[in-house]
């Protein structure tokens, strides 16, 4: 497939980029339409402009409140809640999906990083580089103080070589442990090695400026040889010889010699250097399948399957791998050409394949859409509703974050699920509810058939394809004929409409996108 064209470019695909690249439109109407105000501006322009559009902000240097007190409920409780409140009200949707994109990507818990100020500035750094450099966020992460904690940084020093991180950097956050032909990208040599080109670094806190810094102790950095990523045997016999690469910082006069506090720099660099059996950018071709599995679907790229999607993440790849730098002229890994390129694919809006929504997903796109509210009462709960469905904030199950997609359905979490569609649906937001949207705005009082109405939300919410059985069931939930429509019924609204809604909030086409 090639890009979507403007033949093929509708309401509803304006709708499924809004819906993947942020939590859906505003809940703004139009007059007179069953619309969405954001979703058919959107459809008015070309496919090449909405993209556009979408993606059209610039550096963020917002941070969410953080202290240094040790597990207080109550500080991770104004992160979490200043963050809902940004994915529910920021003009740039695409921006918070990425940050929440990052934080299940380089996953950082508050079971082991127990302080809200380092979660504050590394969910900072993900919003400064949610369309950055991905290289460059690589590198800053590397000696993010948070992550420093969290896979054991600050204890990596001469001598006494932490793998964690070392060994998570080429795993989860850029290699992947196989390539797609199935041979390994590195070895348990090259964590060893790159474990010791990490050490030396530590974190700073001062408390009386409430204020933390990694810094560099060169006194525990390993100045010896380091060699990384020659073929191993048995381990990774078919490595590209391109690959390998040595450092040092205690010969000045040696031709891999580099200052010690730059070694990670070059660590990081060489990653994305890496070249796998297939001649392809490792690191451009891993991050091009996991941002596409977050987006959109899990393509089949694997030797041993169909491999029917290889095309489409080497494409990406290339577009991600091959972005010029205009002031250095070098390629420059950047996320905005990779999702640009993303977002205007045919197979994006391909009605084939759909992704489960995450509970964030889930419960910020319905108050979105509803243009509902979350009052101060409402939000105190709301870490715990999310973490009910199982997805907490700041919190990840592991260092692989969150599996994602299926894994989000259990009877338990689905069941937390319809418990907030419902109470959503059934709160007003002209009364004192603490969960409520305006139902009176979302309603056509000059529909006269129960089909209309149905036809309304299920175009506002989604839009959303439907079978016959369940059409008819939601149809007949509205009465038994058309004569039973009562739309300017205070009861009949907030029994049957808002009834609607709620049903609607539970159709499995809602939950995923």
């Amino acid at each position: 497939m090639a890009n979507i064209s403007p033949a093929n470019w509708n309401y509803n695909t304006a709708a499924h980029l809004l819906r993947r690249a942020g939590f859906g439109h505003n809940g703004s109407l139009v007059r007179g339409k069953s619309q969405a105000s954001q979703v058919a501006q959107l459809a008015n322009l070309t496919p090449d402009k909405a993209v556009d559009r979408v993606l059209s902000f610039g550096v963020s240097k917002s941070a969410g409140p953080g202290t240094l007190r040790s597990d207080d409920d109550s500080d991770f409780n104004k992160l979490t809640v200043w963050w809902i409140n940004a994915m529910r009200n920021s003009g740039t949707p695409l921006r918070e999906k990425m940050v929440l994109f990052l934080h299940g990507h380089f996953a950082t818990g508050r079971s082991k990083v127990n302080t809200t100020l380092y979660h504050a500035r590394q969910n900072a750094l993900f919003r400064a580089y949610a369309t950055g450099d991905f290289r460059d966020l690589v590198m800053q992460i590397t000696i993010d103080p948070a992550m420093l904690w969290w896979l054991d940084g600050q204890l990596n020093e001469v001598g006494r070589p932490n793998e964690n991180y070392a060994r998570e950097l080429q795993e989860l956050f850029t290699l992947g442990v196989f390539d797609f032909n199935g041979h390994r990208n590195y070895a348990q040599s090259d964590v060893v090695q790159a474990a010791r080109i990490l050490t030396g670094w530590g974190v700073n806190e001062d408390y009386k400026k409430r204020k933390i810094a990694a810094y560099f102790s060169p006194g525990r950095h390993d100045t010896g040889a380091k060699t990384l990523f020659g073929p191993v045997t048995g381990e990774t016999d078919a490595q590209n010889l391109a690959n390998r690469f040595s450092v040092q910082s205690n010969d000045p006069m040696a031709p891999n010699y580099s200052a010690p506090q730059t070694e990670y720099q070059i660590l990081v660099a060489k990653i994305f250097d890496h070249i796998d059996t297939e001649g392809r950018p490792t690191a451009a071709r891993f991050m091009a399948r996991k941002l596409w599995k977050f987006f959109a679907y899990d393509p089949a790229v694997d030797a041993g399957t169909s491999r029917a999607d290889l095309g489409l993440i080497d494409a990406l790849a290339d577009e991600f791998k091959n972005t010029p730098d205009l002031k250095s002229k070098v390629n420059n890994y950047s996320l905005k050409s990779l999702l640009r390129a993303m977002f205007l694919r045919e197979e994006f809006y391909a009605d084939v394949t759909r992704t489960v929504k995450g509970p964030v997903e889930y419960v910020v796109g319905s108050v979105k859409m509803l243009h509902g509210k979350l009052d101060s009462s409402e939000l105190t709960y709301i870490g715990d509703r999310l973490s009910a469905m199982g997805q907490t904030l700041f919190n990840p199950p592991n260092v692989k974050g969150w599996d994602g997609n299926q894994a989000w359905v259990t009877s338990q979490t689905l069941l937390k699920r319809f418990e907030f569609a419902r109470d959503i649906a059934n709160s007003d937001a002209s009364r004192n509810s603490h969960l409520g949207w305006n139902l009176k705005g979302y309603v056509d009082p000059t529909a006269t058939t129960r089909q209309a109405v149905v036809d309304r939300f299920l175009t506002l919410l989604g839009p959303m394809q439907i079978d016959p059985d369940t059409n008819d069931a939601l149809v007949s939930w509205l009465g038994a004929t058309d004569a039973d429509l009562q739309l300017t019924d205070p009861n009949y609204l907030d029994t049957y409409v808002r009834g609607l809604v709620n049903l609607i909030l539970t159709l499995p086409q809602y939950h995923v996108h």
